[in-house]
C-alpha cells in the first residue's frame, strides 16, 4: 500500500496569535501536530488550513526564510530581533538589504555579520576550553563534549581507570576556571587513582 504523501498546512490561534506550518496526510493531524508546536491543546487551535506553497518543503529539515517572506509573513532577524517584512525599508525609505540564510533572516549584512562573530567567538572558546581541559589532564579519557555555540556553559564528560560512572569538568561562566566533578560512586576509586598518578 503507498504512503500518503505529506501535506502542508498553516496552524494558528488567530490572526495576531502564533502561527506555524506543519506538514501532515490530513488536517486532524496537522492541526493537533500544529497545536502541540505551538503549545495549544486541539480545541485552542483557531484555524487550520492547507499551504500548497510549503507542499515542496516536505521531509526538508526546514523552510527557507524567503518562501516566508514570499507568502507575506513577518520574520525576526537572527541577530537583533527585529521584524522584518519582505518589503522592509530603512528610515530613509530604501529598501532594506535583506540577508536570507536557510531558514535564517537577517536585517542587513551587519545583522549576519555580528551573529557570524558571535557563533564563531563562542566556538573559539569551545575549542579553547577544550585544550585547557586536555592540557590540564591528558591521562583521562574524554567521552562527551558540550562545546561551542550556542552555549555559554561548557562541559566534558569523562572516564577515569577504575570508574564506574565516571565525571565531568565545567566551566559555567566562560571564564576559564575549570571545576572537576567526580560522581559519588566512584569517589573512592578517583581518590585511589589519583594518589597512584602523583606517586
Amino acid at each position: 500500500m503507498p504512503t500518503e504523501k505529506m501535506k502542508a498546512y498553516h496552524v494558528g490561534e488567530g490572526s495576531e496569535g502564533e502561527q506555524v506550518i506543519t506538514f501532515a496526510t490530513n488536517s486532524a493531524t496537522a492541526r493537533r501536530e500544529g497545536g502541540n508546536e505551538l503549545n495549544l491543546t486541539f480545541e485552542e487551535v483557531d484555524f487550520c488550513r492547507r499551504a500548497p506553497w510549503a507542499d515542496q518543503f516536505a521531509g526538508q529539515r526546514f523552510i527557507p526564510a524567503k518562501a516566508y517572506h514570499e507568502q507575506g509573513w513577518w520574520l525576526y532577524c537572527n541577530n537583533c530581533e527585529n521584524q522584518i517584512h519582505e518589503d522592509e525599508e530603512d528610515d530613509e525609505g530604501n529598501p532594506l538589504a535583506i540577508v536570507y540564510d536557510g531558514k535564517h533572516v537577517y536585517c542587513d549584512h551587519g545583522c549576519k555579520n555580528a551573529r557570524d562573530k558571535e557563533i564563531a567567538d563562542a566556538n573559539a572558546k569551545g575549542e579553547a576550553f577544550k585544550e585547557k581541559v586536555l592540557a590540564e589532564r591528558p591521562d583521562l579519557t574524554f567521552t562527551e563534549w558540550s562545546i561551542g555555540w550556542p552555549r555559554i556553559s561548557m562541559s566534558a564528560k569523562f572516564q577515569f581507570p577504575g570508574s564506574q560512572y565516571g565525571g565531568s569538568v565545567s566551566d559555567h561562566d566562560g571564564d576559564g576556571t575549570l571545576r572537576w566533578y567526580v560522581a559519588q560512586g566512584d569517589k573512592a576509586a578517583w581518590d585511589f587513582y589519583q594518589k597512584e598518578r602523583v606517586a
